[in-house]
């Protein structure tokens, strides 16, 4: 119930308010009943409450979208521990499994060739014939994987922030060079392959995926083109300013470098949390942009 609501109620019954822990009710006058049961409650207007010891009260409505922003806590790891990633790998334009011939390698954020021998960052993993692949991390990793297989583009796939339980995304989708160069045509001038792309997914803060959200990379310049995938083809602003319910958008043609990707609520400009991430020449960079501090 609105406070307005609340307020009208209140002056009705010609009573005071009183709020408790778990809401808002009516002060009565000492020994007086306010319900015997939620009916009662629902009779004197107090929709969804209960009767709690003869007192009714609303629930605590509680924004699982959005309502972390601006008290994000991080879980803390327990390095010890370790996370598995059941992921399966298809193609964007049809959702056939990828084949398994294709190079699966965990990276560390720092090892930008994905050199590194550490057993923690297993390198060499294929998908079955499902396209499915497990990856078995290190709970606190934060680097990226590194998809590669002769008919896809290069691809790296950025976490975004540190792993502790495993993230709701369960499929990663993969484009082939002429799939990618179409793309990148719709949206603005043809892929250079001097650049990079870098496709976003905003994650509200359940962990799933976020609409109504803008981005911002301070990498991108007058060669790069701002995008958002509406009905899962790309449209540049103004038509588009923000992600529809599928949460992704982009930027076309960055120059490589180390970047960042910032994401924003549209509506109001409200800071959601942002990522960082490596631009390679003729690369994809997926990036998971999720709530942070």
């Amino acid at each position: 119930m609105s406070v307005r609501r609340v307020l009208a109620l209140v002056a009705l019954l010609g009573a005071p308010l009183l709020c408790v822990p778990a809401g808002c009710t009516v002060l009565l006058s000492p020994g007086e009943k306010q319900c015997e049961t939620a009916d009662d409650c629902e009779t004197r207007g107090f929709e969804g409450a209960t009767c709690e010891n003869e007192v009714c009260v609303e629930p605590i409505v509680v924004d699982t979208v959005w309502g972390c922003l601006g008290h994000v806590e991080e879980p803390t790891p327990d390095t010890s521990q370790f996370v598995t990633l059941h992921i399966r790998l298809a193609f964007a334009t049809d959702d056939s499994s990828l084949p398994v011939d294709t190079v699966v390698d965990v990276c560390d954020k720092l090892d930008l060739n994905c050199t590194g021998s550490n057993a923690d960052f297993p390198k060499g993993l294929h998908p079955g014939t499902d396209g499915y692949v497990d990856l078995t991390v290190r709970q606190g990793f934060d680097g990226f994987v590194r998809i590669a297989q002769p008919t896809i583009m290069d691809s790296r796939v950025y976490v975004g922030r540190p792993i502790v339980t495993p993230p709701n995304i369960t499929e990663i989708q993969i484009l082939r060079p002429m799939e990618y160069e179409f793309l990148a045509s719709i949206a603005t001038n043809p892929a250079d392959p001097e650049r990079g792309t870098a496709i976003l997914l905003a994650n509200d803060c359940s962990g799933d995926r976020g609409g109504g959200v803008r981005f911002e990379c301070p990498a991108a310049d007058d060669g790069s083109q701002e995008f958002y995938l509406i009905n899962q083809s790309p449209v540049i602003p103004p038509t588009a300013t923000s992600t529809d319910a599928d949460g992704f958008g982009g930027f076309f043609n960055l120059p490589p470098t180390n970047t960042i990707a910032k994401a924003y609520r549209d509506s109001d400009d409200a800071y959601i949390g942002e990522s960082s991430f490596l631009i390679l020449a003729n690369t994809i960079s997926y990036v998971l942009v999720s709530p942070t501090p």
